[in-house]
């Protein structure tokens, strides 16, 4: 905990901070002193403490008109009155100003002990509830952008010193090694969530999302001042989770003002995803416009036309990016300019099949001499596979089901299905779920006139009635209000 001690007298700061570091014990506490209250005021503002004990008389400005100064910074600090003065009107002030306990000076630890129970148990429920909120706002805003796009109306930055730090995790391979993606997955979204856990701790907030393309993205609001500790703790996860695994995973992050940045930013790096085949793998790489070249790029393109070829089992594709990239060789002389050994491993992580990297020679000639591997993959299977979650969504489209809760569900890695629903549908899995949900609300909001929007939104599986009218009016160009006056028997 963070605790504030605000008290003119030196020698009762000292007290307090004695007695507090005893009754915690040798916890990551950090206690805090001001000597009046425009001190306080002034700390209040900038660390936004966990527990302020306040003294009522103090210098500049006393202690009740202090917290109600504080309480404008921040909604979760917990405020103890700590004074010589028993008047019953300060203790009118203080309740109807919130705080927590009035206790009278001199305070002995018997007293303390169990108030600092109560504000423990307290302060956690407080944070895990901030957290969820957090969370559900996250969901709605990625939900409402990926359907209605970035054009809605701008985001302006809270005025608080936080920022929104964004990883997007990318974990690459076939579904040959799909057993071995998810254990990877789940081992570093353990890690994830027990880091989210202690940034909530220190009154922070984090949410898990998956973007339009089905990737991971890990989001964290927390003080300009921890991004280095998060950042330094994401790399240590990477390193730490893929040490023995032969998967190809990377991390991409950008720092954020608003969630509509965040969004912007996660929509453009996926839109770069192909990039990252040159990276080593379990790299934490800072999502910046970078531009490999124009020769570079089409030869990544061109590896990733392979691969989707070499997954949909297309030898006669295959053949001709080979070839194309051969024609190219042979007319320039020169080879590609690109990491062989990152390239490697990221084809055979998606692949199935060593491939050799001794030269572009041998790269490509890999590709031929493993042919028969394209053919023992699962193209029946993940036709499959797609039919049963289209079956799922329809049955379940009332519920607040995810990509990622789907792919949990069908054992494979969100961004593999959603590379795989794209692959075998044409559209987005978000759109196909969307596409679903408003369909439902149309009969609804014909057959149940009493119903409101709110009511329709829910039952289709909505949360906010802004994002469903949204989604609503940019499918049908009409509000959910106007389509069911319009079609009034």
């Amino acid at each position: 905990m963070v605790i504030l001690i605000a008290d003119d007298d030196r020698l009762i700061r000292f007290t307090m901070k004695s007695i507090l570091g005893e009754i915690l014990g040798d916890s990551d506490n950090i206690f805090l002193e001001a000597a009046n209250g425009r001190d306080m005021v002034r700390i209040c503002s900038e660390g936004k403490p966990d527990v302020v004990f306040v003294d009522i008389r103090m210098p500049y400005l006393d202690g009740l008109d202090a917290i109600a100064e504080c309480k404008k910074y921040s909604e979760w600090t917990e405020y103890v009155i700590v004074t010589g003065y028993s008047d019953f009107s300060y203790a009118q002030t203080g309740i109807r100003l919130g705080i927590t306990e009035y206790l009278l000076k001199p305070v002995d630890e018997d007293q303390l002990r169990p108030v600092i129970g109560q504000l423990q148990e307290k302060l956690k429920k407080q944070k895990i509830d901030l957290n969820a909120r957090f969370q559900l706002r996250l969901m709605e805003v990625f939900n409402y952008y990926s359907a209605v796009g970035l054009e809605e109306y701008e985001e302006n930055p809270e005025e608080d010193g936080c920022v929104y730090l964004a990883f997007l995790l990318y974990i690459k391979a076939g579904i040959r090694m799909k057993e071995e993606s998810l254990e990877l997955q789940r081992s570093i979204m353990k890690s994830i969530r027990k880091e989210g856990e202690e940034i909530t701790r220190q009154n922070g907030c984090y949410g898990i999302m998956n973007t339009a393309e089905g990737t991971t993205c890990i989001v964290f609001r927390v003080s300009e001042d921890k991004k280095s500790r998060i950042l330094s703790h994401i790399k240590k996860i990477s390193i730490t989770a893929g040490r023995d695994s032969s998967v190809c995973y990377y991390f991409q992050w950008a720092c954020l003002r608003t969630l509509k940045e965040v969004y912007g930013a996660c929509e453009r790096l996926d839109a770069g995803e192909y990039l990252l085949m040159e990276q080593p793998a379990g790299s934490v790489r800072e999502g910046v416009e970078t531009d490999p070249g124009k020769e570079k790029q089409e030869f990544l393109r061109q590896i990733e036309q392979l691969i989707d070829a070499w997954e949909r089992a297309d030898g006669i594709a295959c053949r001709e990016v080979i070839n194309d990239i051969w024609r190219k060789y042979k007319e320039t002389g020169k080879e590609p300019d690109a990491d062989i050994g990152c390239l490697g491993r990221y084809c055979s992580s998606l692949c199935g099949f060593p491939v050799d990297t001794a030269s572009w020679k041998r790269f490509f000639a890999s590709f031929v001499e493993h042919s028969e591997k394209m053919y023992s993959g699962a193209a029946v299977e993940e036709k499959d596979i797609i039919e049963e979650v289209k079956g799922y969504i329809q049955k379940y489209y009332r519920n607040d089901i995810s990509i990622s809760q789907i792919a949990d569900q069908f054992g494979l890695t969100a961004n593999y299905l959603s590379t795989l629903f794209h692959r075998k549908t044409g559209g987005k899995f978000i759109d196909y779920l969307t596409e679903i949900r408003i369909e439902a609300a149309k009969k609804l909001l014909v057959q149940n006139v009493s119903a409101t929007v709110q009511d329709i939104a829910l039952m289709v599986g909505y949360n906010s009635a802004r994002h469903f009218s949204s989604l609503f009016q940019k499918q049908t160009g009409e509000t959910p209000s106007s389509y069911r006056k319009n079609r009034k028997v």
